[in-house]
Protein backbone atom coordinates (compact mmCIF):
# COMPACT_ATOMS: atom_id res chain seq x y z
CA UNK A 1 0.00 0.00 0.00
CA UNK A 2 1.23 3.49 -0.88
CA UNK A 3 0.87 6.79 0.86
CA UNK A 4 2.01 10.39 1.25
CA UNK A 5 4.88 11.65 3.38
CA UNK A 6 5.58 15.34 3.78
CA UNK A 7 8.74 16.33 1.90
CA UNK A 8 10.51 18.79 -0.32
CA UNK A 9 11.04 16.71 -3.48
CA UNK A 10 14.75 16.10 -4.05
CA UNK A 11 14.31 17.13 -7.69
CA UNK A 12 12.95 20.51 -6.53
CA UNK A 13 16.07 21.11 -4.43
CA UNK A 14 18.19 20.66 -7.57
CA UNK A 15 15.88 22.86 -9.66
CA UNK A 16 16.06 25.88 -7.32
CA UNK A 17 19.64 26.88 -8.25
CA UNK A 18 18.71 26.41 -11.91
CA UNK A 19 16.02 29.12 -11.56
CA UNK A 20 13.31 26.79 -12.88
CA UNK A 21 10.74 28.03 -10.35
CA UNK A 22 9.67 31.66 -9.88
CA UNK A 23 7.51 32.33 -6.83
CA UNK A 24 7.37 36.13 -7.25
CA UNK A 25 4.08 37.90 -6.66
CA UNK A 26 2.29 38.79 -9.94
CA UNK A 27 5.20 37.91 -12.25
CA UNK A 28 5.99 34.39 -11.07
CA UNK A 29 4.96 30.96 -12.26
CA UNK A 30 1.55 29.37 -11.85
CA UNK A 31 1.27 26.63 -9.23
CA UNK A 32 -1.40 24.04 -8.50
CA UNK A 33 -2.33 21.74 -5.63
CA UNK A 34 -3.62 18.28 -6.57
CA UNK A 35 -5.18 15.97 -4.01
CA UNK A 36 -4.35 12.28 -3.64
CA UNK A 37 -6.76 9.41 -3.06
CA UNK A 38 -7.62 8.12 0.37
CA UNK A 39 -5.82 4.83 -0.42
CA UNK A 40 -3.16 5.53 -3.04
CA UNK A 41 -1.26 2.69 -4.66
CA UNK A 42 1.87 4.80 -5.17
CA UNK A 43 4.25 6.26 -2.60
CA UNK A 44 4.74 10.03 -2.66
CA UNK A 45 7.42 12.04 -0.88
CA UNK A 46 10.97 13.20 -1.56
CA UNK A 47 11.27 11.00 -4.68
CA UNK A 48 8.20 12.57 -6.32
CA UNK A 49 9.31 14.65 -9.29
CA UNK A 50 6.16 15.62 -11.17
CA UNK A 51 2.37 15.82 -11.07
CA UNK A 52 2.43 12.97 -13.61
CA UNK A 53 3.70 10.67 -10.80
CA UNK A 54 0.24 11.03 -9.23
CA UNK A 55 -1.80 10.75 -12.41
CA UNK A 56 0.34 7.95 -13.82
CA UNK A 57 -0.57 5.79 -10.84
CA UNK A 58 -4.23 6.86 -11.05
CA UNK A 59 -3.90 8.12 -7.48
CA UNK A 60 -5.44 11.57 -7.91
CA UNK A 61 -8.66 12.18 -5.98
CA UNK A 62 -11.91 11.95 -7.91
CA UNK A 63 -15.38 13.02 -6.89
CA UNK A 64 -18.00 15.72 -7.09
CA UNK A 65 -16.54 19.22 -7.03
CA UNK A 66 -12.96 18.10 -7.73
CA UNK A 67 -11.39 18.61 -11.16
CA UNK A 68 -8.26 16.76 -12.30
CA UNK A 69 -5.22 18.97 -11.79
CA UNK A 70 -6.59 20.36 -8.55
CA UNK A 71 -6.66 23.96 -7.34
CA UNK A 72 -4.85 26.54 -9.50
CA UNK A 73 -3.25 29.61 -7.96
CA UNK A 74 -2.65 32.68 -10.10
CA UNK A 75 0.68 34.52 -9.97
CA UNK A 76 -1.14 37.17 -7.91
CA UNK A 77 -1.58 34.50 -5.20
CA UNK A 78 2.19 33.94 -4.91
CA UNK A 79 3.88 35.48 -1.88
CA UNK A 80 7.35 36.60 -2.93
CA UNK A 81 9.99 34.72 -0.92
CA UNK A 82 11.27 36.57 2.14
CA UNK A 83 14.13 36.03 4.55
CA UNK A 84 14.56 36.27 8.29
CA UNK A 85 17.92 35.51 9.87
CA UNK A 86 19.24 32.51 7.93
CA UNK A 87 15.82 31.28 6.74
CA UNK A 88 14.01 31.88 3.46
CA UNK A 89 10.27 31.17 3.26
CA UNK A 90 7.32 31.58 0.91
CA UNK A 91 3.77 30.45 0.33
CA UNK A 92 0.51 31.49 -1.33
CA UNK A 93 -2.05 34.03 -0.14
CA UNK A 94 -5.08 31.78 -0.78
CA UNK A 95 -5.98 28.44 0.78
CA UNK A 96 -7.01 25.89 -1.88
CA UNK A 97 -10.71 25.15 -1.63
CA UNK A 98 -13.37 23.08 -3.40
CA UNK A 99 -17.09 23.84 -2.91
CA UNK A 100 -20.12 21.55 -3.24
CA UNK A 101 -17.64 18.70 -2.91
CA UNK A 102 -17.92 15.02 -2.10
CA UNK A 103 -14.60 13.16 -2.00
CA UNK A 104 -11.78 11.89 0.24
CA UNK A 105 -8.06 12.69 0.18
CA UNK A 106 -5.00 11.60 2.14
CA UNK A 107 -2.35 13.99 0.80
CA UNK A 108 -1.40 16.50 -1.86
CA UNK A 109 1.21 17.50 -4.38
CA UNK A 110 1.97 21.13 -5.15
CA UNK A 111 3.43 21.51 -8.60
CA UNK A 112 4.58 24.22 -11.02
CA UNK A 113 2.15 24.16 -13.94
CA UNK A 114 4.31 26.79 -15.73
CA UNK A 115 7.36 24.50 -15.66
CA UNK A 116 6.26 21.11 -17.01
CA UNK A 117 4.27 20.26 -13.85
CA UNK A 118 7.39 19.78 -11.71
CA UNK A 119 6.69 18.92 -8.07
CA UNK A 120 7.64 21.51 -5.44
CA UNK A 121 6.01 20.00 -2.33
CA UNK A 122 4.40 16.76 -1.22
CA UNK A 123 2.25 16.68 1.90
CA UNK A 124 0.60 13.89 3.82
CA UNK A 125 -2.56 14.67 5.77
CA UNK A 126 -3.06 13.42 9.32
CA UNK A 127 -5.32 10.65 8.04
CA UNK A 128 -8.01 10.49 5.40
CA UNK A 129 -9.97 13.72 5.06
CA UNK A 130 -13.52 13.42 3.72
CA UNK A 131 -16.11 15.97 2.64
CA UNK A 132 -19.72 15.21 1.77
CA UNK A 133 -21.62 17.92 -0.13
CA UNK A 134 -19.60 20.66 1.52
CA UNK A 135 -16.41 22.70 1.25
CA UNK A 136 -12.99 21.05 1.40
CA UNK A 137 -10.18 23.51 2.23
CA UNK A 138 -6.46 22.88 2.63
CA UNK A 139 -5.31 25.33 5.30
CA UNK A 140 -1.76 26.47 4.60
CA UNK A 141 0.43 27.31 7.60
CA UNK A 142 1.27 30.95 8.30
CA UNK A 143 3.82 32.55 6.00
CA UNK A 144 6.73 33.21 8.36
CA UNK A 145 10.09 31.68 9.20
CA UNK A 146 9.55 28.37 10.93
CA UNK A 147 5.95 27.91 9.78
CA UNK A 148 5.67 28.60 6.02
CA UNK A 149 4.82 25.61 3.82
CA UNK A 150 7.98 26.20 1.76
CA UNK A 151 11.19 27.20 3.53
CA UNK A 152 14.93 26.80 3.52
CA UNK A 153 16.74 26.93 6.83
Amino acid sequence: MGGFSTAFPTSFKGELPQAIHNFSYNTGNLFQLALGKASPTGTYGAATTNYSNLTGSLDETTGTGYTAGGFAWTAANNITPATTGTSAYWSWSVNPSWINATFSASGCIIYNSSASNRAVYVGGFSGVMTVTDGTFTVILPGNSAGTAILQLN
